[in-house]
């Protein structure tokens, strides 16, 4: 990561956190209209200002006594996933303790009845996969699913129009999401291998400023790849300690994880979960020594053998 992308980072969070203290964090800030006519000069990504606000380093987003099955959303996202395979998902969920599982919509209600009162949340994608669906859509989506019982939605963020530089567009399809989702957790897929570092950047800001409580960076589907551990730590950098980051596509095996973790990742989407969890146990992650440890998980590591056949999430 280049000099100059770290501090166009820093910048943008120290302009994000100057803003909470003076608004608070909370519901999503209602859209104001942009002056001018460039679609790129949405307030959260322009004119950053200066605020003595830094965020940590990666390794500190680690507690304490966390274990590995804490940051694993055990996911299931296959179009031909079967009514037993979901069970599997679920048994196993409870069984290790994961944070939740991760879900197609028609799955969540099954999910819900088979978690209640586990401490497993339910998570379901929103216009997954790729994000092209009207906000007016993926609200609707939003609102079935909580009603089905899910308390986590992963939307995916209209990539044409950060394409299209039309961020006011970006930033509502999310606030839409948010407001839908009436106050449960919304983590907003920005698809990093297909943006640039400064698009990470921006579209980082916007899921901070609409109120998502997430930012996430892969589908798992798309053809420029999944999640690597320099676009975790941009994300990290802009939403500092005010949002979770999540790293999902392609991570498949511990030494994928565990570097995700290091560099800022609070949740691991994968299906991988169960042979991670065997593999690391259920102690607490060393926190000072993840990328030693990591290292440590190279080619030998069981997960990383399984992982080889593993599916694209």
């Amino acid at each position: 990561m280049t000099m100059d992308l770290r501090e166009l980072a820093k910048a943008v969070a120290r302009e994000l956190a100057a803003r909470d203290q003076v608004t608070g964090r909370g519901a999503p800030p209602e859209r104001q209209p942009t002056t001018g006519s460039r679609r790129d000069h949405h307030p959260a990504i322009a004119n950053p200002g200066i605020s003595t606000h830094s965020p940590p380093a990666g390794v500190r987003w680690v507690r304490d006594q966390a274990r590995i099955a804490d940051f694993i959303d055990h996911t299931l996202l296959k179009a031909e996933a079967t009514a037993s395979e979901i069970d599997k998902l679920c048994a196993e969920a409870r069984e290790l303790r994961f944070a939740a599982v991760c879900v197609n919509p028609s799955w969540v209600g099954r999910c819900a009845k088979q978690l209640a009162a586990s401490g497993v949340a339910v998570a379901t994608v929103v216009g997954f996969p790729l994000g092209a669906t009207s906000s007016a859509a993926k609200a609707h989506e939003t609102e079935v699913a909580v009603r089905d019982g899910a308390t986590e939605i992963d939307m995916v963020v209209a990539l044409g129009h950060i394409k299209s530089n039309d961020w006011d567009h970006v930033a509502e399809d999310i606030a839409a999401v948010v407001r839908a989702a009436r106050g449960h957790l919304v983590k907003v897929i920005i698809e990093s291998a297909a943006l640039t570092p400064v698009e990470i950047i921006k579209a980082s800001a916007l899921a901070r400023e609409m109120g998502a409580h997430y930012v996430k960076t892969s589908t798992g589907f798309h053809a420029a790849g999944g999640a690597s551990s320099e676009a975790v730590a941009l994300m990290r950098m802009v939403v500092g300690d005010a949002l979770g980051v999540k790293a999902s596509g392609g991570v498949r095996d511990c030494e994928a994880a565990l570097r995700m973790i290091a560099a800022g990742a609070t949740r691991i989407g994968t299906s991988s979960g169960v042979s991670m969890a065997k593999c690391l146990g259920q102690g607490p992650l060393p926190v000072g020594d993840l990328l030693t440890v990591a290292h440590g998980h190279g080619p030998s590591c069981s997960t990383c053998q399984a992982g080889v056949a593993g599916t694209a999430y």
